[in-house]
């Protein structure tokens, strides 16, 4: 088997588009574990309003890469960030809720809490983002 042959059957099968998902993702924990380091840690802003804050960073970049890199589609942009938008403010309502219980209820760390927190939301967004966002469009 060839190695494009080999590409293109994980490329068909979604993996391809799922790693480089994940590459985005890793560069968007970066933005948004900084950007919410620096304003809870640093600067004393409330944990919800640094989560806030940092996933909102973390959603504009993760769209622009994940158009043009993860999914190569770039056509009706503002359409499609509303939806990315959308995605990321219940991921977003999730995370805090989520921060809420694991730092208020169960006394965890919030750089700990943050982490856990990326990591479940990040699943859910993968699915529907690849099923509403950046689905080509029916000619």
């Amino acid at each position: 088997m060839k190695n494009s042959t080999l590409y293109k059957r994980l490329y068909d099968s979604g993996l391809i588009k799922f790693i480089k998902y994940g590459l985005v993702g890793v560069l968007g924990l970066v933005v948004d574990m900084g950007v919410f380091y620096l304003l809870n840690k640093k600067l004393g802003v409330n944990y919800v309003v640094a989560n806030i804050t940092s996933s909102s960073l973390a959603i504009i970049h993760n769209f622009i890469l994940n158009s043009y890199f993860t999914f190569k589609i770039t056509d009706n942009k503002l359409k499609r960030f509303a939806t990315f938008y959308l995605i990321a403010l219940i991921g977003m309502a999730v995370s805090s809720g989520l921060l809420v219980v694991f730092i208020d209820g169960l006394k965890l760390d919030t750089m700990v809490s943050k982490l856990i927190t990326v990591f479940i939301v990040a699943i859910g967004q993968f699915i529907f983002n690849k099923k509403l966002t950046f689905r080509k469009n029916k000619k």
